[in-house]
Parts: C-alpha cells; structure tokens; sequence
C-alpha cells in the first residue's frame, strides 16, 4: 500500500530560542551510528515539531532580555540571556503575535492582504503609529473595558454555576495581557508619559496640540430662582464633592495592586503600582488636585524620550528574530488561509533551533545525516522530510560597495550577525540532496532584495550570486527564492511618539519646534522569501487544499508532488496569501526571468481569473539551479523523481528485480496502472502529456526511470537488491 499521507514536512534552519533544544542536543553524539530510536524521534518531534504558528510560540517561546545601563542612562536589549547579571536586574520581554511592540506588525500583513493594497497604496504611517504611547493606552483601555465587564459578570454568578469558572478563565488571560504591559518597562514609559498627559491637557490627546491654562474643575448646577452656577470642586483634603466609584472599580483595583506586588517583588514601586491601578481600573481619581505643572512636564518628557529611544532600539534588536518568526506565520498561512480543519495533509515545520552554520561543521554534520537516515531512509514516510528552509544566505560580496570619499556623514550599519555564507548553504545543499530535501533558501532581507530592487535591476544580481551552486550533483534540490516580503518599506518605516511638551510655569502645550518631536525609524521590515515559497508549496501538496482551489477533478488520495504551478493558471488558483506590492515587473525584466527560468520567484502583476481580480502575490516561476545549458528546471520535476524513488522502495520491498518490473507493468493492478488511471487528475503522478519509462541493466543491478515532460527528459537511477536480483536472472 503506497504511503501518501505527508509530503510537505519541512526543517526550518536557524536558532530562535537558545535555551531550548535543538536537533543536535536531541541527537546526541552519532558517531558509529546510522540511525537513532524510535524514541528518539518521536522526543524530538514533540519538542521541536509544529503544524501551526501557535504552537510554534508554545513550543519555542521566544524572548529578548533588557536592563539598565546606569552610565548612560539607556536600555540595553539582547536576544541571548545576559548570565553575567544579577535575574533581578533583567527583564523578559516575550516576542508574539500578541506581544505589545511586535504584535502590530502581524496585523499589518493581514490588513494589507484584507485591503489587496500595494505599498504604494497602503497607509503604513496609520498602522505604525500603533507603536506610540498614545495608541498603547488605547489597546490599554479596551483590556481595562474587557477586565471590568468579566469582573463583574463573575461576580454576579453564583459559586456553583459552572460558567464561573469559563469566566474566571477569561478573566485569567486578560489579566495576562494586562500584565504584558506592566511587566514591560518599555510600556510603563508609555503609560507614564500618557499618565502625564492625562493630568497636564485634561484628557485632551497629545495629538490635538492643544495648549492649557491652569483650571479649577467645577460642576455646572441650577440655583433655586433657576440661574446657573458653578460649584467649585474641593480640595483634595475635602471629601464633600470626592468622586464616587463602583464596587467592581474598586474590587479590580485591589486585585491589580496585590498582582503587581506578587510579580514585581522586591522591585515594586508605589508609583508603578499607582500607575497600574490608574492604567487598568476605572477608579475615579479624587477632583481637584494640585499639579506641580513644571515637575510634571519635566517627567513627561522624559519618559516620552526615553520610551522613544528604548523601543527604537528594542525593535533593532529584535528585529532579525522578529523577520524570522513573521516567516513561520506566513509559512502556515499560506495553508491555513484555504484550510481552517486539522484534517488533511497539514503541513508540518520541524525547527532545527541551532545557527546553520554550527550544524554544518564537519563535527556536526554526521548527527543531521542520522536523523535524515532515520526518518527518510526507511519505507515508512510518516516522518519524512520533504523540503528545508535557509533564510538570509549573505547577498554582499567583495567589490560590492565602490569606496568613496565621505563628505557628508554616512550612518555606519550595524553588521548582520544572522547572516550565513554561500558555503554553509553548499555544505547543506549536498547532505539534503543525498536524501531528497529541496532546500528553499532566499538571500538577507534589507532593501537590496525586495520587489523594488528587483523591479529595476532584474535577476541578473541573483543568477550571478548562485552561479557556485548551478552544475552540481546536488543542484536539482537548490531552490533560490526572491524577491523578499516587505513589511514596512525602509522609507515608510518612521514612528512619531509624540512631541515635547514646554510650559511657562502655569500654561503648558506641545511645542512646534522640528526638534522637538520625538521620532525613531524601524528601517524597514522584511520577510525572507523561502518562507512564502516553501509555504505555498507545502500547501499545494494537500488534496484538500487543491481541491479548494480546483473543486474538481482532484483525486483526495494523491499529493500534489507532481503540480506544476507553472502550467495553465495554476499560479492565478494558488496565489500565495500576500498583497501585491508593486505595478509589476517590467517587460523587459520579465523577458529575462522567462528567457533564463530561474528561481522561484514572487510577481506583483495585475491579473485577473475568470473574471476576478487576482489581488494576491502569485507565483512566476518554480525552478531548482540544475542548467541544461538553456534553462533551470521546474521545482515539480526534482520533487516527483525523489516520490517515484519513495513509492518504488516502499511498494517492492527495497527494490526487488521481480516487483520492480510489475511496478511498471501494464497489469491493472500495479502502481503504474493505478496512477495512469488518475491521469486527468489536477494531482496526478502521471500527467496526460508525460511519459515515464524504465530500463534495467544487463545485471539487473540499477533501474534507470525516464521521465518525459513536455519533451524535456529527465532521468533518474535506482539500486536494486543484488541478491534477489541474480536469483530472479
């Protein structure tokens, strides 16, 4: 019986969260080992495998570590633990979909794939304004809405009703998402600077630029003869006129101080703890106090400055990470987009968490070829890598950048350290060919290597970078993927946090001096494009998904291992989930991406399919590196041989002579009969205008397996079993 239930389980390449395992802590020493246990495997797989991006974030919790550096008053923030200080001097800042500073840019690749705008059209300025203090406070006060709507709801269920406990569930988590704010010194400055602004403009927003005088709070009321009148509010040592608040305000307030107090420790602070409380409970505030309107604008440009500063330089740290993980989720939205159930050939990620460049060591190699033996090696495919993933191979090389004489200062860039070499990648190309993994690998993100670059210099810069890798024996399974994702355009990607504030001693309003808006510059966002290119075909593996796609003549038991989606408008009926972010390609651009077809390679044209437009990134072309001196080869044929390989092991035994030859027999009821009969299948393994041939050798020791596509052929060489070969000559 042929195996087909997964042929998209892909190894992702690259370390994310170091203080957890990785493949080569799992592994163990190797050495005079061809294989490991099934144990093994399976604890392996519990630990680092994942089919969606929640589970990613469960299994591999990433984090970036802050503290304080008391010499230069400035946060310093690190992707690695600092084991050198003291716990409580550093603080975890965990990186998600829901983290306060990083969750914004997951919403943005979902508001532009809702809107189908391209970077031209679409509002970046509006999207990364969320990253401000003054936006904070508003996803703050929705939290603080939830929190004191579910408060009172459990408070009203009686002790036995079982919906208290759901309630208290939900209660749980906002109050984790509350504390992702007060745990977060970056956040506390926005919340202390907004906490200023709150008490300096009466409530006025930071934005309107409004100026105000000093004001005694009053309330408006009727006399007796029926004039109006004002009636002054107390002081704050009065009580006649103090504000009243509800049980459930006072209730979450106090809940809020005893859960600050519990996670801050001996680092608590009245004023945080007053801040929290202030923040997330709707406790009125007693009217009418006294303002040290000097004091406060002193503090509140301070803490807008520092936030500024901190979250620039927090967002530069974390932003190669940030790239990475942005990646995973788009690997799996590309499958999830189309299919929400957990059925079908979902596809799997099996994260290596170790840096490529470590695992391609000759002293590491052997432990990444046991697990390959393990689990590709043998007739049970449950396991089986298909695909890997190599993001930000190095795009600079020598000569590069002309030297210049500097007359007007120039920025110096911080080196990429999650930068690896064509040399790593070649090393791992050749291991993963030996066992049938294509490996989709894109170059460093920047602006060197998204849409617009290539949109004006072609992908001349990109054939030249890979020419090492083309006319290898491993070339078929080198799959170059471009252009990069953009995110937030290098030139779009400005924050404005607010401006200073200046005051005369009585009156205080924002400036208007240029200097004196506080700004930082996330200097673009990028996805490498592997991700996408992998994901999708990942996706097109599953009949389930075709079937979505197609919605008929899509046979349910078959992968998609023989899909071209360069053929017809397959790329128009599987566009990836992404916008398009340019015009398109010129003319003379695309006539020499189809004059070469190379690479795997993302277009932003405006198409439409059966009437509709197709506002989505599509697929242009699918090639490996393996040249026939005219042309790369198409993506499905180097995947096909390898699952003709798979199939023929498993359904003859590890080749037998005999079952080899009745593989391919016109019998009914062998492989190749059973698949010819699909052929008008948008899955099929044999497509109509395909021919697929074998021919054994003298000796019986190999079978060579032709394959015909469109006239070009391709030929693949299997080793029989020796032994039962001769006995059936």
């Amino acid at each position: 019986m042929v195996d087909n239930r997964q042929t998209n389980c892909t190894i992702l390449l690259g370390e994310f969260t170091p203080d957890i395992e990785d493949i080569l802590t799992i592994m163990g020493d190797t050495r005079g080992i061809s294989a490991v246990s099934d144990d093994l495997i399976k604890e392996l797989l519990d630990k680092l495998l994942v089919h969606s991006y929640e589970e990613f974030e469960k299994k591999l919790p990433i984090k970036a570590y802050g503290f304080f550096n008391a010499e230069d008053q400035k946060m310093i923030f690190t992707l690695k633990k600092p084991e050198h200080l003291p716990p409580e001097y550093v603080t975890e800042y965990p990186l998600g979909i829901r983290s306060p500073s990083t969750g914004v840019l997951f919403d943005m690749i979902d508001a532009r794939s809702r809107q189908g705008a391209r970077n031209v059209e679409f509002n970046f300025e509006s999207m990364v304004k969320q990253l401000s203090p003054e936006k904070m406070q508003s996803a703050i006060r929705q939290v603080r809405k939830e929190l004191l709507f579910k408060l009172e709801r459990h408070n009203e269920l009686l002790e036995d009703d079982p919906i208290k406990d759901d309630v208290a569930t939900e209660l749980n988590n906002l109050m984790s998402e509350a504390r992702e704010y007060y745990n977060n010194p970056i956040q506390m400055l926005a919340l202390a600077a907004d906490d200023c602004d709150q008490r300096l403009l009466l409530g006025a927003s930071a934005e309107e630029n409004r100026r105000t005088e000093k004001i005694s709070v009053g309330l408006l009321n009727f006399a007796e003869d029926g004039t109006l009148k004002v009636i002054a509010a107390p002081k704050p040592e009065q009580t006649a006129l103090a504000l009243t608040e509800g049980e459930t305000s006072t209730a979450l307030a106090t809940i809020l101080e005893q859960d600050y107090e519990e996670t801050a420790g001996d680092q608590a602070s009245e004023y945080v703890k007053s801040l929290v409380v202030r923040a997330f409970s709707p406790l009125a505030a007693t009217a009418g106090g006294e303002v040290d309107i000097q004091k406060e604008v002193e503090n509140r440009n301070a803490f807008l400055s520092m936030y500024t500063e901190s979250q620039q330089a927090f967002l530069a740290c974390v932003k190669p990470a940030l790239e990475l993980m942005l990646g995973v989720y788009l690997f799996f939205q590309q499958y999830e987009y189309t299919i929400k159930s957990k059925s079908g050939m979902r596809p799997g990620l099996l994260i290596a968490n170790c840096d490529p460049e470590l695992l391609a060591r000759s002293t590491y190699l052997p432990r990444l070829q046991t697990l390959l033996n393990s689990c590709n090696m043998t007739n049970d495919y449950e396991h089986c890598i298909w695909q890997a993933i190599f993001p930000n191979l190095s795009y600079s090389k020598a000569g590069d950048k002309k030297e210049v004489k500097e007359v007007f200062a120039v920025k110096k860039e911080k080196k990429k350290t999650d930068v690896y070499s064509m040399e790593t990648l070649s090393t791992l190309v050749s291991v993963f060919a030996d066992y049938g993994v294509q490996v989709f690998f894109s170059f460093e993100t920047g602006n060197d290597t998204c849409f617009d670059k290539v949109a004006k210099e072609g992908i001349a810069p990109f054939i030249e970078r890979t020419a090492k890798l083309t006319g290898k024996d491993y070339s078929a399974f080198a799959i170059p993927c471009l252009p990069n994702i953009t995110v937030v355009p290098k030139n779009k990607s400005g924050v404005v946090t607010g401006k200073l504030m200046v005051t005369d001693g009585e009156n205080v309003g924002l400036s208007e001096e240029k200097e004196d808006i506080q700004r930082f510059f996330l200097n673009g966002v990028y996805i490498p494009a592997a991700f996408i290119a992998a994901g999708i075909t990942a996706a097109w593996q599953c009949p389930e998904f075709l079937r979505e796609k197609f919605h008929k003549n899509v046979d349910p038991q078959l992968p998609g291992v023989r899909f071209d989606i360069e053929a017809a408008n397959n790329a128009l009926a599987v566009p990836t989930t992404l916008a398009r972010e340019i015009s398109g390609f010129t003319e003379v651009v695309k006539s020499d991406i189809n004059k070469a077809g190379f690479g795997f390679i993302l277009a932003s044209e405006k198409q439409e399919l059966k009437g509709q437009p197709v506002n989505f990134l599509t697929v242009y072309k699918a090639r490996s590196l393996a040249f026939d001196g005219y042309t790369y080869e198409p993506l499905f044929q180097g995947r096909l041989a390898v699952y003709y390989q798979r199939i023929l092991r498993q359904v003859t035994g590890d080749y037998k002579y005999d079952n080899v030859k009745f593989f391919f027999s016109a019998n009914p009821d062998s492989q190749m009969s059973k698949w010819l009969k699909l052929k008008d299948s948008v899955n099929a393994i044999v497509q109509p205008s395909d021919e697929v041939t074998y021919e054994l050798d003298e000796n019986g020791d190999n079978c060579d397996i032709h394959f015909t596509f469109g006239g070009v052929q391709k030929n693949v060489r299997v080793r029989l079993q020796k032994a039962t070969a001769r006995a059936g000559a």
